[in-house]
């Protein structure tokens, strides 16, 4: 997930991925042995990936999903909230998207700043979070705040977003150009945002779409506070008796009633395009588009079948970001793994099979168990430590652990449980999970791959390796 405070223009599954894209070299374990890490340092792993306490889950009349995680004694409240944006194969747009994160994220800040209180955008898989940081004294006030921007039926402000976001968009980087459109192709999603349509939105169908995004029947709200869940309930229902969603009377109308259904794509999952250099190879997209160089993003989409694919998929990823631009998102029953390359002027060609060559011969190694163990420890310190710089938000971890768990019931331990997963994984099965779905040439097929930032003359050289559409 990508970690800027507020990165509005950076949409959706390609952002999120991208997140971590760029290479950190993990450093290099002393010792590389094949034998079980110690009982004593296998606990102390998973113990960076503790359960906080049982939240107080909650069913507003509006249909609104809430959450309550109690800290006592904490001197700090955040508030969270979800807005899927994909959940249906016909998601609104990038451009709906920006402008209605950009106008929420304005209405629900002015009317909180004085109150010390900051809201900040965030992007997921799939969706899109609004979250205000303040003093814990400031909960009410920033729940009533939330309310009252969330009850406009006719939102004047959109306007204003919409020219923030116009004067907002950078021009993008040939590696957002070749993520997005490599994302595009694996899920038919498309949220890059594009300055030409945001003036094309007409404003009737712009707040149409606003109030079809701010649905609370879609939405989950999560809460920390050391305030009780028992005491925040009257302004809970204020908030559900002001925010109702389109064409919502008091009779209700039935709605999905688990925040691990709500936030994932409801499409059945369709494997698209074939393999890479290979037999009857996918053929790779040239763009002209993007700044900063040549780049080449080749991905595939990957069906999880429950935790201990999503546990495996995401051990694989940090065994391969350790060599390689490699990043992955998990949506549901759906994982997206992608892996960036820089494209030389000199040789482009030979920069495309390289990277080819390089993901195929990680996925065809055996990796030895304490390799595995410290990737896994790695990964779950430097977690820890993002948290704690992020102002010990547990909001913000358990959005991530909605989308490792089952069910509501399993959030909460769901970051403990897939840490303990990660750690169980023995080499022999990682490695055959590997083949199977990393391999671009001779795994599954699945593949899609762009490259973006080229000129002409780097597109032909890179025709003679890879067929182009």
């Amino acid at each position: 997930m990508i970690t800027l405070r507020r990165r509005p223009l950076l949409l959706g599954l390609a952002a999120a991925t991208l997140g971590a894209c760029k290479r950190n070299r993990a450093p290099e374990l002393a010792e590389v042995w094949d034998e079980d890490p110690a009982l004593a340092r296998t606990e102390a792993a998973g113990a960076l990936a503790p359960p906080w306490p049982q939240p107080v889950r909650g069913q507003l009349d509006d249909g609104l999903l809430t959450f309550w995680l109690h800290e006592s004694g904490g001197a700090a409240m955040h508030v969270r909230l979800l807005v899927p944006t994909s959940v249906y194969a016909e998601g609104p747009t990038g451009e709906v998207i920006a402008i209605a994160a950009e106008h929420a994220r304005h209405e629900w800040q002015r009317r909180v700043q004085r109150f010390g209180v900051s809201v900040a955008i965030e992007h997921g898989p799939h969706r899109v979070e609004l979250c205000a940081s303040g003093p814990d004294t400031q909960l009410t006030a920033s729940i009533a705040a939330l309310r009252t921007m969330l009850a406009q039926r006719n939102p004047a402000g959109l306007d204003g977003a919409r020219a923030r976001v116009r004067e907002q968009v950078p021009a993008r980087t040939s590696l957002e150009v070749a993520a997005a459109a490599t994302t595009r192709r694996l899920l038919g999603i498309d949220e890059a945002v594009d300055v030409g349509r945001i003036d094309a939105l007409a404003a009737a169908a712009l707040a149409q779409q606003w109030h079809a995004l701010t649905d609370p029947r879609q939405c989950v709200l999560v809460i920390h506070a050391p305030m009780a869940a028992e005491d925040g309930k009257a302004e809970l229902r204020r908030l559900a008796d002001a925010w109702r969603g389109p064409d919502l009377g008091r009779g209700g109308q039935a709605f999905i009633d688990r925040a691990t259904l709500r936030l994932r794509r409801r499409v059945e999952f369709v494997p698209t395009g074939t393999r890479l250099l290979a037999a009857s190879s996918t053929p790779l997209v040239v763009d002209a588009a993007g700044r900063g160089g040549g780049t080449l993003v080749l991905g595939r989409t990957i069906p999880l079948g429950g935790a201990d694919d999503r546990a495996m998929a995401r051990l694989a990823q940090r065994i391969a970001q350790e060599e390689l631009d490699a990043s992955i998102a998990i949506c549901g029953d759906v994982a997206v793994f992608l892996v960036a390359a820089n494209l030389g002027r000199g040789a482009p060609e030979s920069d495309v099979t390289q990277a080819v060559d390089a993901l195929a011969a990680i996925a065809k190694t055996r990796q030895p168990r304490q390799r595995l163990f410290g990737a896994v420890q790695l990964w779950l310190g430097a977690r820890v430590v993002e948290a704690s710089l992020h102002g010990e938000d547990w909001t913000e971890l358990f959005a991530d652990a909605i989308d490792l768990a089952d069910t509501d019931a399993g959030i909460a331990d769901a970051l403990a449980a897939d840490a303990a997963r990660q750690l169980a994984i023995a080499p022999d099965g990682l490695e055959q999970w590997t083949q199977r779905w990393l391999d671009p040439r001779t795994g599954e097929p699945g593949w899609a791959w762009t490259a973006a930032g080229v000129d002409g003359d780097a597109a032909a050289r890179i025709e003679r390796v890879a067929p182009r559409t």
